[in-house]
């Protein structure tokens, strides 16, 4: 093999264990765990990462301000008081499930992102029709 080829193939070869490296690193930051809260209080290693948790609105809990929405997510057992900055999904409503994803800081996950699920049960906008 001459020494040019073997030029060509180690680069060739750093080159696609780069690209492999960073599309790894890509993936792994871009995970996101699905939990509930009771489920996340029960996993102290992930109290820095970036979360998403499924839980209900509890009822009383919403509180809007200057374009900052407050209000507490549980799941029954564990509850965690929520702070999202911007609007909030139509859907969003007390009792209702929600997804919401960020990270806990000082007690209170600080939400980059509220997904509000469409109620089970669909009742017609006009039944009369």
């Amino acid at each position: 093999m001459s020494p040019t080829r073997r030029k060509l193939i180690i680069g060739g070869a750093v080159i696609v264990l780069a690209l492999a490296f960073a599309a790894y690193q890509g993936a792994r930051s871009s995970m996101v765990y699905y939990l509930t809260p009771t489920e996340f209080g029960g996993r102290p290693e992930l109290r820095l990462a970036r979360v998403r948790l499924a839980g209900t609105v509890e009822a009383g809990s919403v509180h809007t301000s200057e374009g900052v929405a407050r209000f507490v997510l549980t799941d029954g057992s564990t509850s965690y008081p929520v702070r999202f900055s911007g609007p909030l999904p139509g859907l969003f409503a007390e009792g209702r499930q929600v997804l919401v994803e960020g990270r806990l800081d000082a007690g209170v996950l600080q939400a980059s992102q509220v997904i509000s699920t469409h109620p089970v049960e669909y009742k017609e906008k006009y039944p009369d029709r």
